[in-house]
């Protein structure tokens, strides 16, 4: 592959260097070396022969197969499923970009906007959105590796966006670290251990969430909580024990004075007879020697501070409240945390998609005018609910058509108008409003100090 930039050789160095020539010889910061072989500027320090390594991610501490393992943790796995449902319930439209949409006439239906909604509602061609979505999700919460394949017809145009699984893709680099441009070949397919497949950035979107630039390959919630998720396993192994096999002896047995090893042992082994026996036996009245004493232990907590800081950690790197893994927390607690959740979780999730979506439409579909747009999924509580939809109708941000059509209900007559409500009554916003009207003998507002309207 060429070069995408050119040598400097180190003549070009020539009045630069001669800037660095000391003054006097006295405390000098001295020359720098000069390069032996200039090359470009690399953008990553890749590994010597990466290109020839067919194992995707074989550079990573931690591989596909060890991040697929991790994420089916029980608390990494409802986290992931959790972070699939907000973005699930959120509505979505295309519709012009707010530069545009004043240039356009009023009232005037874009038939673009259809067509790009009949494609996406199955990206596949078969799958619905939304289940089409959690599949992309899986792999950008557990890999940070979601990969979409762009099918086209004969002719290039695309048909069909399939979801690809991430841990297949390797990704290839030229000489100075940078992804290959179309039609070079920028990754690789690889099935059971053979280079399947080359794609260019014309056949794949790879679009991790979380790249960093000292690596090839992203850096999900799942790798970056490895150390957590081990202690997490290890405890959830030993709570498991507690219930099957049993992990501590519930006490001591003394036996009386006197007794050697042999003896010991024929009693230990005739009480673990009796006792791994039928169960309803462990009930019954149990003979032992004369001056045996028993001395229990105390059993380990099976939930304790430890496992809600472990259920923290989890939560917080997938932008989650940890409200239902931990103490009962007062209501405003509870509602910060869930306001810091769609600030730190689904918004960027979603941002992500759409800043996909947004390249589609502008390169695939040719209409850069238009936008993805997310919409407000709705509070759960019908009275909040009931409450937003009144505010929206009130100052014009929402038509009756539009409330009633997210409640079932058919529309009405004029419900397709947008009203602002003013203490007079409802105002079309086709009209002027009372209160923006000038006042009588042509005076305008009164302005008090600093020119504010008063």
């Amino acid at each position: 592959m060429p070069p995408t930039g050119g040598l400097r050789t180190s003549m070009s160095f020539g009045p630069v260097r001669a800037a660095f020539q000391p003054v006097t010889g006295v405390f000098s910061p001295g020359l720098p070396l000069s390069p032996p072989d200039p090359q470009p500027v690399r953008a990553l320090d890749f590994n010597v022969g990466v290109n020839t390594v067919w194992t995707p991610r074989a550079d990573a501490p931690f591989g596909f197969a060890e991040l697929r393992a991790f994420s089916n943790v029980e608390p990494v796995r409802l986290a992931i499923e959790t972070c699939k449902d907000q973005i699930e319930r959120l509505g979505w439209a295309i519709k012009p970009r707010r530069e545009t949409q004043n240039a356009a006439p009023a009232n005037a239906p874009d038939p673009r906007i259809a067509a790009l909604q009949q494609f996406f509602c199955k990206p596949d061609g078969v799958t619905p959105f939304a289940t089409w979505l959690r599949l992309a999700l899986e792999d950008l919460l557990a890999l940070d590796a979601p990969a979409f394949e762009l099918r086209r017809d004969r002719t290039g145009r695309l048909i069909g966006l399939d979801v690809i699984p991430g841990d297949t893709i390797k990704l290839l680099v030229d000489e100075t670290g940078r992804r290959p441009q179309a039609p070079l070949p920028a990754y690789q397919q690889v099935i059971k251990g053979m280079v399947w497949a080359d794609l260019s950035t014309d056949d794949l979107i790879y679009a991790p969430r979380n790249p960093r630039p000292n690596r090839l390959y992203g850096f999900g919630p799942v790798e970056q909580i490895i150390v957590t998720l081990n202690t997490v396993l290890r405890r959830q192994t030993a709570q498991l024990g507690y219930f099957t096999d049993g992990n501590v002896p519930a006490g001591l047995l003394n036996v009386p004075a006197g007794w050697g090893p042999d003896a010991i042992r024929t009693m230990q082994d005739a009480w673990d007879a009796r006792m791994t026996g039928d169960p309803t036996g462990k009930s019954k009245l149990q003979w032992v020697p004369a001056e045996t004493r028993y001395q229990p232990f105390k059993d380990s907590p099976l939930k304790d501070d430890f496992d809600e800081w472990l259920a923290r950690i989890v939560c917080y790197a997938f932008g989650l409240p940890p409200t239902p893994f931990i103490k009962q927390m007062n209501r405003s607690t509870a509602d910060s945390d869930a306001d810091r959740t769609t600030a730190e979780g689904v918004q960027p999730r979603a941002l992500w998609w759409k800043r996909i979506a947004d390249g589609l439409l502008a390169t695939e579909f040719n209409a850069p005018d238009l936008e993805w747009s997310w919409l407000d999924a709705g509070d759960v509580d019908p009275l909040v609910q009931a409450q937003i939809d009144d505010l929206c109708l009130k100052n014009g941000s929402a038509l009756i058509d539009e409330v009633r059509s997210r409640r079932g209900l058919p529309p009405i007559p004029g419900g397709d108008v947008a009203r602002v409500y003013t203490a007079t009554g409802a105002v079309p916003l086709e009209s002027k409003p009372p209160s923006l009207l000038p006042q009588s003998g042509g005076r305008g507002p009164r302005r008090g100090e600093g020119g504010m309207a008063l």
